[in-house]
C-alpha cells in the first residue's frame, strides 16, 4: 500500500525533517511503501528562502533527493488531491509537527509597534483552511482515510474561533479517520473546537522513535567526533539571540564547565548559527541527521527549541531548556507559557525543573553554576523511563493508524 505523508518536508529545520524521516522510515521498514506528498504554498517557500541560507537549503534539497522518495510540486489543495490520485496513495498521514494551526485577527494584532498597531500576517500553512487541515478531500473523487498525527496548533489562540469559524472547522475534523494531538493545548483546541465531543489522545513526537526508525541512518560516535573536530566531552549550546542570556553569561559558563573538563560547542539553528560564541562551533551547511548525532553523542545540551529536548530525552542526554514557546503580547509585556510544547512534556516527564520559561520581558536569567549544576545531576534514569514510556505509546499510536488503513 502506498501511503502518502504531509508535513514540513522542506522547512529548513532539523526537527522538522527528523521527525518526518521516523515517520518515513516506520512505513518503509513495515512494508509499507511511503511518499511524501511535496506540497510548498508559493508564499511559505518565499518565508523560508527569506529566513535561510542558500546554502543550507541547497543542502537540505539534496539530503531530501537522497533519504525519501517524493511526488510532484504541488502548490494548491487540487493539486494534493490530484497527485493522490496520480501516484495510487491509499491514505495519507499528515504530521507530525505544528500542522494545525489558525491565527485569529485578534492574536495576530500587535500593539505596540512602530505604526502604533499592526496585523501580523501568517503564511498559507498557518491559516485555516489548508492542505494540513485536509483540504484537498473536497477535490478528490473517492475519499482516501485521512490521519493526523501528534498535530501541534503551535500556540494558536483557539478561544477567540468564533462559531461559525468552528461550524466550518467540525466538518474537516470530523473526516479525519484518526486524530492525536502532541500537546494539552492542541488538545483542548479540539475539544473548544467541538463542543467537547472530540478530545484526542496525546501522543509522542515521532522522533521519540527515532533510534528505532532510523538508527540506521546515524554515524558513530568515532566518526562524529573525527569529523567535526570535538573533544569527548562537549556540551551544546544554541541560542537565537543573546537578548535571553548574554555573551558575558555565556563567558562564564564556559570558564565553570572547563574546570569540570567539559568543552562548549555552539550548535546552529538550520536557518542561523547560535547568537552565543563558544570556544567551539559546528557550522552550517548542516545535515540534520548530523544534528541529530551531534546531540546523541554530547555530555549535555542548553538553548532554545523543542526537538533537541526530544533528542536528549531519547537518547539520555542532560539538557537544560531556555523554553522560547507560549503567547507573548505587548512585546512581551503579557505572556502565557501553557501552550509550550517543552512545558508539556517536560511536566508529563517530570522533569519541570530542567526548564525555564524565557518569553518573559522580564525574564530573569538563571545563574551559570545553577545551569551546569542541573547539568551534571541530570536523572538519566527518569530520563529513560519517560523515553521508553514514550516509545510504547508512539508504538500504539502507529498500530492505531495502520489499522484505520
Amino acid at each position: 500500500m502506498r501511503i502518502g505523508l504531509l508535513a514540513y518536508h522542506s522547512a529548513i529545520n532539523f526537527g522538522a525533517t527528523l521527525q518526518l524521516l521516523s515517520t518515513y522510515m516506520f512505513f518503509k521498514n513495515n512494508g509499507y511503501e511511503p511518499i511524501v506528498i511535496n506540497w510548498v504554498a508559493s508564499d511559505l517557500e518565499a518565508f523560508y528562502n527569506s529566513r535561510s541560507q542558500e546554502g543550507q537549503r541547497s543542502f537540505s534539497l539534496n539530503l531530501r533527493q537522497n533519504i525519501w522518495t517524493e511526488s510532484r510540486l504541488c502548490r494548491t489543495s487540487k493539486e494534493v488531491a490530484n497527485v493522490i490520485s496520480d501516484y495510487n496513495i491509499g491514505g495519507v498521514i499528515i504530521g507530525s509537527d505544528a500542522v494545525c494551526q489558525h491565527h485569529p485577527t485578534i492574536e495576530r494584532v500587535s500593539f505596540p509597534c512602530r505604526s502604533i498597531i499592526k496585523i501580523q500576517k501568517y503564511t498559507t500553512d498557518r491559516m485555516f483552511p489548508n492542505v494540513f487541515w485536509g483540504d484537498f478531500l473536497n477535490y478528490l473523487p473517492h475519499p482516501v482515510p485521512v490521519a493526523v498525527m501528534s498535530a501541534s496548533s503551535q500556540d494558536s489562540a483557539f478561544n477567540y474561533f468564533g462559531p461559525s469559524l468552528k461550524k466550518k472547522m467540525n466538518k474537516y475534523i470530523y473526516r479525519y479517520s484518526y486524530l492525536s494531538v502532541r500537546d494539552v493545548w492542541t488538545q483542548k483546541m479540539f475539544s473548544h473546537i467541538s463542543n467537547g465531543t472530540i478530545i484526542p489522545p496525546v501522543t509522542p513526537d515521532p522522533v521519540f522513535a527515532f533510534n528505532y526508525n532510523a538508527g540506521c541512518l546515524v554515524p558513530n560516535r568515532e566518526d562524529i567526533l573525527k569529523k567535526f573536530h570535538l573533544p569527548e566531552k562537549y556540551l551544546l549550546v544554541s541560542f537565537f539571540d543573546s537578548y535571553k542570556v548574554s555573551q558575558s553569561w555565556m563567558d562564564e559558563f564556559v570558564e565553570l564547565a572547563s574546570n569540570k573538563d567539559l568543552v562548549c560547542v555552539s550548535l546552529p539553528f538550520a536557518q542561523i548559527r547560535s547568537a552565543i560564541k563558544c570556544p567551539y562551533e559546528i557550522s552550517l551547511p548542516l545535515s540534520p541527521i548530523d544534528w541529530y548525532a551531534l546531540i546523541k553523542y554530547s555530555s549535555g545540551y542548553i538553548g532554545n527549541n523543542m526537538h533537541p529536548i526530544v533528542v536528549s530525552l531519547h537518547n539520555q542526554i542532560s539538557f537544560f531548556s531556555f523554553d522560547n514557546y507560549g503567547i507573548k503580547k505587548c512585546r512581551n509585556i503579557f505572556t502565557n507559557d501553557r501552550s509550550s510544547k517543552i512545558k508539556h512534556i517536560l511536566d508529563s516527564a517530570g522533569m519541570g525543573d530542567y526548564r525555564i520559561s524565557a518569553i518573559s520581558k522580564n525574564f530573569s536569567q538563571p545563574a551559570p553554576l545553577h545551569v551546569l549544576n542541573k547539568l551534571l545531576s541530570f536523572d538519566k534514569k527518569k530520563s529513560k523511563i519517560f523515553a521508553d514510556s514514550y516509545y510504547q505509546k508512539y508504538q500504539h499510536m502507529m498500530q492505531e493508524i495502520i489499522s484505520k488503513f
